[in-house]
């Protein structure tokens, strides 16, 4: 577990993350179409790598399996974008979220895996 301070636009937040090591794919819930890949989570928002910008604003619903305690359990979130970092020099796109729509069984899952 890291604690990751990040400064958008003036604005500094603190907050506890995990850096998911094996990045696992994000999936739009309705297409099933991956998105991107997970870096890291929190239990408010999440940071993702993909090959195109994600405007900020934009809303998607989501589906990423997580590996917890041996096993494979999916969550669905809602999120918006808040920023994104342009392509770097691999192509690679960094934008964060903010979850806006979880379930409390799910929610408690994030904590668990953040927590434990």
């Amino acid at each position: 577990m890291t604690t990751e301070i990040r400064k958008k636009g003036g604005e500094q937040r603190k907050l506890t993350r995990v850096s998911i090591p094996d990045h696992p794919q994000i999936f739009d819930a309705h297409s099933n179409v991956v998105v991107g890949q997970l870096v890291n989570l929190s239990t408010e928002g999440l940071m993702m790598m993909s090959p195109s910008a994600i405007k900020p604003g934009t809303l998607l619903q989501c589906r990423i399996p997580l590996r917890c305690n041996e096993e494979v359990i999916e969550i669905m979130i809602g999120v918006e974008s808040l920023w994104c970092d342009g392509a770097d020099e691999s192509g690679v796109c960094w934008t964060g979220f903010h979850i806006i729509d979880i379930s409390p069984q799910h929610h408690k899952m994030i904590s668990t895996l953040i927590y434990d």
